[in-house]
Parts: structure tokens; sequence; C-alpha cells
């Protein structure tokens, strides 16, 4: 014999089923504020493909040579920009030298942008690298793969000027090497073609460089081929992959962040479908019409 329903759970049950979807966005919009300004720490599992890509930068020396092309834009920055900084954040501690250049359009002031920002935050450690001896933006490059190929036979041949203007064969960072036998590391952050499938191809492959990679979420899977045959020794997979490696670093910030509020707004998502799912069933159980 059925129990006899609760007026009151019915009531609720129905006000519930009817609740104007702008309430739902109000509620999302409210829990992505508070996550995203209060410092709360939830759990982030580290992937093994993030954990190498950590350790390949950590064993990196002072005075390694590092190629690190920035092939994003904006438009991605939000997947990409957290990464950019956290690695480029990095490499200065450890006193490595940055060579960059992009393959897009937009990415040179992309690099500037994390030149700038990164080094008002480490000048308050006293790290103070010198553009034009410890770092350098070469600037764009056009030509996809044909570019690709193009500086890992001449960097200075490539970029007879940095974006600054100046000549590259007078800068100290750039002297006593030219191509990919005097770079340490090829690291990309792509979004897309070109990006690091063409920089494997290109450049990896041919000159046996060890490279590493920062990509959006839905580039990663392409990845775990190349990752398994060593041709990359690890790789980042968008925001989450970001908020790994600030967890091995140490340093929880943008990622971290953008990824507890994305989990909390997951489980109100799930919260709601199930209570949703349980007021269809049991008012339906109770003999009352639901739309």
């Amino acid at each position: 014999m059925t129990a006899e329903p609760k007026p009151l759970l019915i009531r609720f049950f129905r006000a519930l089923l009817a609740l104007d979807r702008r309430w739902i966005f109000l509620a999302v919009g409210a829990l992505s504020l508070i996550f995203l300004t209060i410092n709360v720490r939830l759990p982030i599992p580290v992937s093994q493909q993030s954990r190498d890509m950590f350790n390949v930068i950590t064993s990196l020396p002072p005075g390694a040579r590092v190629h690190l092309s920035i092939d994003y834009g904006p438009s991605s920055q939000a997947e990409l920009w957290p990464q950019h900084v956290v690695i480029l954040r990095q490499f200065f501690r450890q006193r490595v030298k940055v060579i960059a250049s992009s393959l897009w359009a937009d990415g040179p002031s992309m690099i500037e942008r994390g030149f700038r920002e990164v080094l008002e935050e480490l000048k308050k450690e006293g790290i103070e690298p010198k553009r034009g001896v410890d770092f350098v933006n070469l600037g764009y490059k056009a030509g996809d793969r044909v570019a690709i190929a193009k500086i890992a036979s001449s960097f200075k041949e490539t970029f007879p000027v940095d974006y600054q203007g100046n000549r590259t064969a007078d800068l100290p960072i750039m002297q006593g090497w030219d191509n990919y036998s005097g770079i340490d590391l090829l690291i990309t952050i792509a979004v897309g073609d070109p990006g690091a499938t063409e920089y494997i191809q290109q450049a990896q492959s041919r000159y046996n460089v060890r490279m590493v990679a920062g990509v959006t979420a839905v580039l990663a899977p392409q990845l775990y081929s190349f990752y398994q045959s060593k041709n990359l020794l690890g790789f980042l997979g968008g925001l989450a992959g970001a908020a790994e490696y600030e967890t091995l670093a140490g340093e929880p910030g943008l990622a971290t962040r953008g990824m507890n509020t994305q989990s909390a707004v997951h489980m109100l998502i799930v919260l709601l479908v199930l209570a949703g799912n349980a007021a269809y069933f049991y008012l339906r159980l109770h003999g009352e019409k639901v739309r």
C-alpha cells in the first residue's frame, strides 16, 4: 500500500519543477563569483604527462636556452594564459634564457604581455632578467610549417630583428648558437594549426630537440601518441593541465581558481538534475500530473 503523500513535499517538488530558469542562471553566476574571489582549495589530481613536463622544466640548469613559441591569441587565453604565466615564471626563477617567437600574428603581443606581467611579479622577489640578455621576443613569422623548418635551421636568418627592432645578431642572448643544436628545450603553447603537431613534424623529429607543449583541452587527445612515442616529453591540456602544473609548482593561481569554480558549478548542476528527477518520479508515484 502506497504511503499517504505529504502535501508539503508535493508543494515543494511542484515549485521545484516550476522554478524559473533565471534563478538557476543566477545561482550559477553567484557560485562562480564566490569561488573566483575566495580562496577555496579543492583536490586537483595530477596526470602523468603534466608531472613529466614539470620534471623536464625543473631539470633545466641556469643558463639553459628555451625556445618558447606562443602560438595563440586573446580568444584562447582562458585556457592557455594560465599555462603561459606559470611556466614563464618558472623559467625566470631558474635563470633560464627564454627565446620567444610566434607563428600567430597576435602572438607577439601575448609574449610581451607575459614578459611584462611576470617580470613585474618577480621584481618583488629580487629577480630582474634583462631583455636581450636573459629573454627576447623575436616576433611573428608567417609560413606555418615552412617557417618552423626555417626557424630550426637558423634563428638569426629567420628573425633578422627582434620585436623591438634590434638586430638579433647583436643581442647577447643570441651569441654562440643559431639553430636547434643550441636549444635545450622547445615548448609551444598553442591553440591549433600551426602548433604542437607541426613543431614535432618539422623541428623535434628532425633535430631531436627535447620538446614539451601546452594546448587547449580539445587538442590534448591528439598529443597522446606523440607523448607515448617520446616525441613529447610531457604536455598540458587546457585549464585542467594548467591547474595541475600550478599544483606541482605549489603556486595556485588563475587555473586553480578556474577549476575550483568549474567543479562547484558542475556539482550544482548534478544536484539540480538529481532533484528534478526525484521531484518528477515522486509526483508521478503519487498520481500527480507532471508536464
